[in-house]
């Protein structure tokens, strides 16, 4: 399993519940916007390492999020920390893991992998995360 710069999911908790208001604002705008979580304007992506260019294909072919999959609890088969998984911390995001990785990186099956770019590698640096994904099917 490969985590790329997001949050990991805890058994009986949603992605929006770990927010400070409990996601009750995401929740709202999900509400509003017939079930899905709209999408961010361009300026939303400055610092993350793109170019314009990068940041117009990002603006033009989003889609809204499904905010089912943020607002409904996980339901794990077992810990994350028994899996294998590479997690990938993309620093121009922020430096600092969040507490729940930092404990998974802390296992034997879990390593940590620093990309020096934004929350989108996938587009600021494809063949730096084409190599990741490739090395943790190894």
């Amino acid at each position: 399993m490969v985590f790329v710069d997001s949050c990991v999911p805890a058994d009986g908790e949603s992605f929006v519940s770990a927010l400070p208001d409990g996601g009750a604002s995401v929740s709202a705008s999900i509400a509003e916007n017939g079930g899905f979580w709209p999408l961010v304007a361009a300026a939303h992506y400055a610092g993350q390492g793109l170019t314009d260019e990068q940041i117009a294909r990002i603006v033009t072919c989003s889609t809204p999020h499904p905010g089912a999959t943020l607002t409904e609890p996980a339901v794990l088969a077992r810990p994350l920390g028994s899996l294998p998984a590479t997690y990938v911390r993309c620093l121009l995001a922020g430096a600092e893991l969040d507490d729940d990785v930092a404990a998974l990186l802390t296992g034997e099956n879990w390593r940590l992998v620093d990309l020096d770019t934004g929350h989108w590698p996938m587009f600021s640096q494809p063949a730096a995360l084409a190599r990741v994904l490739i090395a943790a099917t190894a």
